[in-house]
């Protein structure tokens, strides 16, 4: 199949595109940057230069396409998050439409089908809103939870002070993916994509930030590793000192307050639409160790504002 992909060789791509490659697929890999090219190349894929807001460079990257992945990257322009994914979604749909694809594999998150009260996961609701008026097109949507990458926003503090500090209680059980297990959904999907309009939701692993913290003390030898509750306010603040934009941090502790409760955020997750990876929390926690103890890093969480 000839098959365009966008995400350049980020976290899940990185393992469906040499995958798609071994089993005989034209595979075209959408990226930004012109040093991916040759990269690219090198897994045996084609590279197309350009941006996800470029109409005309999408539909000309996506014509002749059997299937299309769908994701967004790069960062926020720091305004309306709502309103940015409303907008891309109209650009993603033009160019499916212009293109004549009729199927494909969308990246979403898991509270998109909520109301205004999952804070910024909301956004992705008007991104699959704008895809599914293309009744003619077959469309998959991956819902991964939180990415385990999230944790390493703790990272300074736990080498520093041995504490995570968060607005959200410790004893909350929350749910978390790897970009392997997404990528192990993402790509069986691309090669068979359902009729009509699919949901599929990823986790890996369900824990509490106290059986985090008991793991990686262990794992790290911190065994004063603990934990520091901190307000809303305090929350916010943390996000400002970390250069995310003023206009969206409300959105982003809006999405922190939906997540103390487990039966809201996870509330559509069923055995039949949910797959549970194989990347567990003991897997993370000896990759977490080891950043721990390097003297740099080049982990970093994934946001929407990355």
């Amino acid at each position: 199949m000839k098959i365009a992909l966008l995400g350049s060789l980020g976290n899940i791509n990185r393992f469906v595109v040499p995958e798609l490659v071994k089993q005989g697929h034209e595979v075209t890999v959408v990226t930004s940057s012109e040093a991916r090219v040759p990269q690219i190349e090198a897994l045996g894929a084609k590279a197309a230069v350009g941006t996800m807001t470029d109409v005309s460079f999408l539909t000309k990257t996506f014509t002749n396409k059997e299937v299309v992945y769908l994701m967004v990257s790069g960062a926020s322009q720091g305004g309306d998050l709502n309103q940015e994914l409303l907008e891309q979604g109209k650009i993603f749909r033009q160019a499916i439409s212009e293109a004549n694809v009729h199927k494909l594999v969308q990246l979403s998150s898991v509270g998109a089908d909520a109301g205004p009260e999952a804070g910024s996961v909301h956004a992705y609701h008007y991104l699959e809103a704008e895809l599914k008026k293309m009744t003619d097109v077959d469309i998959a949507i991956v819902r991964p939870v939180g990415f385990y990458n999230n944790l390493y926003g703790d990272l300074s503090t736990i080498k520093e002070q041995h504490a995570i500090y968060s607005n959200i209680p410790a004893n909350v059980v929350r749910k978390y993916v790897a970009p392997q297990d997404i990528a192990a959904v993402v790509l069986p999907l691309i090669l068979a994509v359902p009729k009509g309009v699919t949901v599929r939701y990823v986790v890996s692993d369900t824990f509490t930030i106290d059986e985090f913290i008991e793991s990686l003390a262990k794992e790290a030898n911190l065994p004063d590793l603990h934990f520091v509750p901190i307000s809303d306010e305090a929350f916010a603040q943390s996000l400002l000192e970390r250069k995310v934009p003023k206009a969206i941090v409300k959105a982003f502790v809006t999405s922190s307050q939906y997540q103390k409760d487990p039966k809201q955020i996870y509330g559509d997750l069923t055995e039949r639409n949910t797959k549970i990876g194989t990347f567990k929390l003991t897997d993370f926690v000896a990759q977490y160790a080891q950043a721990i103890k390097a003297p740099k890093t080049h982990h970093r969480s994934s946001t929407i504002v990355d």
